[in-house]
């Protein structure tokens, strides 16, 4: 028997197809002003859900914002999250999933998860395939992860339908290496200005990014002068300073973040060397036959970053 919030995505369903008209009509704004926001207050109006679990906005960001405020739903961050069925997702076309100088809420685009396979999200939304007055209401599909999801709002169903029953939180439940390196990525993206997937993957891109933080930080603290181009060159190994048992600050950071994504347990991504980051280090040194002394210098900063 279908729930009020599997009646609300069957609603997004059926509009699929439709164009701007009856989503603007809906606010009494003009055929072609901008109605993802619209889209997703209309479903919620046509089953019962304004002012209970839902509010009624013309804002991408409005919709999580105002919800939260008025203790309607919960907000998830999109880099460690788990999305169901029926949760509003709000979308940072940068990449960063997130809008550096506003608050989490703000964001470009507002759809409705239809559901989720594997590591895909399915979203139904409106004004997403085309001009404001040429698009129609259309399903799209994003990594789970994605860096240009900011986020979900997941109503409290129960407001608008008491009888309802939540047997799936859906929250995350991500495994550990996973979650460790998504907040290296978040970290450098805000930190540094790189555009990191959040995916929780160690690859190229974040490799690259790591490198580039690197060299952005030498620029400015002992001012090396580098190009800050992603890549560990003999340059950059030389650039690289002394890090130690009982330094702090972001260079130690930058540390931590290599050798998180490369899988060693620094104790916390804290930007203090620790016995723990000290015992990283020393694991990585004897496995890849450089001198184990615990101290991360040029050598140990090129091995990890080669």
């Amino acid at each position: 028997m279908a729930n009020i919030r599997d009646n609300f995505v069957k609603t997004a369903q059926n509009y699929i197809g439709t164009g701007c008209k009856i989503f603007n009509d809906c606010f009494g704004m003009p055929a072609g002003t901008p109605w993802c926001a619209e889209f997703v207050s209309k479903c919620a109006a046509d089953v019962g859900l304004i002012n209970k679990c839902f509010v009624k906005v013309l804002g991408a960001g409005d919709i999580p914002r105002y919800g939260v405020a008025k203790g309607y739903g919960k907000w998830f961050e999109g880099h460690e999250a788990i999305p169901q069925p029926g949760d509003a997702v709000v979308f940072t076309w940068n990449g960063l999933g997130y809008f550096p100088g506003h608050d989490k809420y703000f964001s470009d685009h507002v759809g409705i998860v239809e559901y989720v396979e594997g590591n895909t999200v399915h979203t139904i939304e409106g004004n997403a395939n085309g001009s404001n007055t040429s698009s129609t209401v259309c399903r799209k599909t994003y990594p789970l992860y994605s860096g240009r999801i900011n986020g979900y709002y997941r109503p409290n169903w129960s407001l608008a339908d008491p009888s309802y029953n939540e047997n799936n939180s859906g929250t995350a439940v991500i495994d550990a290496k996973i979650k460790a390196i998504k907040e290296v990525q978040l970290w450098l993206n805000r930190k540094f200005g790189t555009v990191c997937d959040m995916d929780g993957e160690y690859g190229p891109k974040t490799k690259a990014a790591i490198v580039c933080s690197l060299q952005s930080f030498l620029n400015v603290a002992y001012k090396a002068g580098l190009v800050a181009d992603g890549i560990m060159g003999v340059k950059t190994k030389n650039a690289c300073k002394l890090l130690k048992m009982g330094d702090k600050g972001d260079y130690v950071k930058i540390l931590q973040s290599i050798l998180i994504c490369r899988g060693y347990n620094t104790n916390g991504y804290d930007g203090e060397f620790g016995e723990q980051t000290k015992i990283a280090v020393l694991d990585f040194q004897k496995k890849n036959n450089l001198e184990a002394d615990g101290i991360a210098g040029p050598n140990t900063f090129a091995a990890l970053l080669w």
